[in-house]
């Protein structure tokens, strides 16, 4: 799936464009996951760990943005990606195909300036509008900066 491209301000006058990542962006996307992995515990992955290659990445993009009901998007200053949200489905079972997941990070130079705040907006709109009823995520017990963005959008820990 394909987001829209979006323009927005942040809380520091900043200009932030949020859009689905292109096969182009395939290096800085490897390069942003090493920094994210590197800068906090609280994700999945140790910076070691990211090993794709470039083109084992821009395959990821492309199956994305062909998915009917998963997508990323991605959250750019000045052409610099600084935070990305993923949407999926748990699953295409009956059963559990209202279900989705969802995660989210940005870049520790980038906190608290409304960036979370815009992608969670986004992907949520996103999920209700693919018909999703449940949205769950994983997190961090004392991850607590999250813990109170994610409650401001109606999740319960």
């Amino acid at each position: 799936m394909v987001f829209n491209k979006k323009t927005i301000t942040l809380k520091n006058g900043e200009v932030c464009v949020l859009r689905s990542p292109e096969a182009k962006d395939a290096e800085i996307m490897l390069e942003y996951l090493k920094k994210t992995a590197a800068e906090t515990d609280f994700l999945l992955r140790y910076p070691e760990e990211v090993i794709m290659t470039i083109e084992e990445e821009v395959d990821f993009i492309n199956s994305l943005r062909e998915a009917p009901r998963d997508i990323l998007i991605c959250a750019f200053i000045n052409d610099k990606l600084v935070g990305t949200t993923h949407l999926s489905a748990i699953g295409e079972r009956f059963k559990i195909s209202h279900r989705a997941s969802f995660g989210i990070a940005v870049l520790k130079e980038s906190w608290h300036i409304g960036i979370g705040n815009a992608l969670i907006t986004e992907i949520l709109k996103i999920a209700e509008d693919t018909g999703f009823e449940l949205v769950e995520l994983e997190v961090a017990s004392p991850n607590y900066n999250a813990i109170e963005l994610y409650k401001k959008f109606g999740f319960k820990i």
